[in-house]
């Protein structure tokens, strides 16, 4: 790995075979986003990229921001010097007309979200409910109304994070010797630490999600890589063998210092959802809690490490399903670029969200006796979540949920519509001066202050969120709930386009 430094961006190269590849990344994502801007990285980099001749691939995730672009390297060079030209004298006349063009269903795809239906995704909800509305709490709400978003709020977005200390150029070659990269001076940025909400020992709780999740606090490192890693291989082959249509994705999100939010999220496919949800909640407490009480075989953690290092083509399996997506080809490209683009993570960041070569080499040394350890001592901060209506009384947990009181709330009383009544709903919402009011039939209240109210509408649905206790209410069977769209905050009304 060979560094350099041009108009004071740290730049990465190594030589490598196929075209001249070079990204551009920046250390700022959806996390570094407020509540009432979510979605301005994702406008202000797509407006850039209209104002461009060569269109660079972007992309906007949760913590960073990249654009990579591949071919001649002086045409590239070139790109790029007007790329950093853009950044630091911005053109934001258009902006409106970006934000009428804009697709804002991207950042699901781009967050790695589900796909179906992003504000139910179960990660999304884990970190909502544990971390509340910052961070990567803020993940599972759908972004504002991109025409809501002003010039000057872009301007400071793009002044305060896109700046020469907070990018790293990575290059498949050596940097084209006519190469300049005028960004705004800067440092690297410092992102906020969330403050984690623990539980009295494991719990679940039940949400409007699409399938359940499970996340443990865990420390980054290579216990973590393989504690994930052994835990989504056992879990997918439980529910094989139980049955359940479903496949999981591994999550691993930086909350600050070396913490991580640890653990997986499930997508079911089929027409027995509710079922399988039990099933599947039960399989993932289970696998958990087996791998914080029994030593993994050595070579469950020697397979997983294997895996991780072997070039696609020579794993049989994963070659044969690249294969017949026709991504074979890019997905070995991809493989040996890893430790340069992991190489730029950590020029980035502390604590990255993908495991790069060090946690790897590091988890290569460790015994079966440090990964039970390692998921003994998280295994108390385990947090699951289930759909609403699906029993998950799980041994070892405990149920947990959003505070609720007693008081009889005053305001306009909306009744449940005679649909909601023929399902026997017996609840009702109170409209109040600074608070709406879900009112169970028992009498218990559950608040929604509009300091932290979020109201989300998707397919003839009417969702209200609670963005401090990171909860999502279906109210869509109340009558004259559309007056919501007016009580709310204007930018806390989200359309979710998924």
């Amino acid at each position: 790995m060979r560094r350099a430094e041009i108009d004071t961006v740290r730049v990465l190269w190594q030589e490598l075979p196929g075209d001249f590849t070079a990204t551009l990344a920046f250390a700022v994502g959806a996390r570094d986003e407020d509540v009432d801007q979510l979605g301005i990285t994702h406008l202000a980099t797509r407006h850039l990229l209209l104002s461009l001749l060569a269109e660079p691939d972007e992309t906007a995730g949760l913590l960073e921001t990249s654009f990579t672009l591949s071919g001649d390297p002086d045409q590239v060079a070139e790109d790029l010097d007007d790329l950093a030209t853009l950044v630091a004298n911005p053109d934001l006349g258009g902006l409106v007309l970006t934000a009428r063009q804009l697709d804002t269903a991207d950042r699901a795809t781009e967050l790695d979200l589900d796909v179906d239906d992003a504000v139910r995704d179960p990660w999304g909800s884990l970190l909502a409910r544990r971390l509340g509305p910052t961070g990567p709490g803020l993940l599972r709400w759908p972004v504002v109304d991109p025409r809501r978003l002003t010039a000057d709020e872009v301007r400071a977005h793009l002044a305060r994070w896109f700046t020469a200390g907070n990018a790293v150029l990575t290059c498949t070659g050596p940097p084209p010797a006519g190469l300049r990269l005028p960004l705004p001076a800067g440092p690297r940025a410092a992102h906020a630490t969330c403050p984690v909400r623990g539980t009295a020992g494991p719990a679940w709780y039940a949400d409007e999600v699409v399938a359940p999740g499970i996340a443990v606090g865990a420390t980054a490192g290579p216990h973590a890589f393989l504690l994930l890693r052994v835990l989504g291989t056992r879990v997918d082959a439980a529910l094989e063998q139980a049955a359940v249509k479903a496949w999981s994705t591994e999550w691993s999100t930086p909350v600050g210092d070396d913490r991580l939010e640890l653990g997986l999220s499930l997508h079911l496919r089929g027409k027995t959802r509710q079922r399988d949800s039990a099933t599947a909640a039960r399989i993932l407490w289970q696998e958990l809690r087996r791998l914080a009480t029994e030593e993994p075989a050595p070579a469950e953690l020697d397979a997983v490490v294997t895996r991780y290092t072997r070039p696609p083509a020579e794993d049989p399996q994963l070659r044969g399903q690249l294969d017949r997506l026709g991504v074979l080809a890019a997905a070995e490209q991809a493989h040996a670029q890893a430790p340069l683009a992991d190489a730029g993570h950590r020029e980035l960041f502390d604590v990255y969200d993908e495991f790069g070569e060090a946690q790897v080499a590091a988890a290569a040394r460790l015994a079966p006796a440090d990964v039970r350890a390692a998921a003994a001592s998280w295994l108390p901060s385990a947090l699951l979540v289930v759909p609403i209506g699906v029993d998950a009384a799980l041994d070892g947990m405990t149920r947990t949920g959003c505070p609720v009181g007693s008081f009889t709330p005053q305001g306009e009383l909306l009744r449940p519509s005679l649909a909601r009544r023929l399902r026997g709903a017996k609840d009702g919402l109170v409209l109040g001066h600074d608070a709406c009011h879900l009112v169970a039939a028992d009498g218990t209240v559950h608040t929604f202050p509009m300091d932290d109210v979020m109201l989300v509408q998707r397919r003839g649905e009417t969702l209200l969120g609670n963005l401090r206790h990171g909860c999502l209410v279906d109210v869509s069977g109340f009558t004259g709930v559309d007056k919501l769209v007016t009580w709310v905050p204007p930018r806390r009304h989200r359309i979710a386009y998924d």
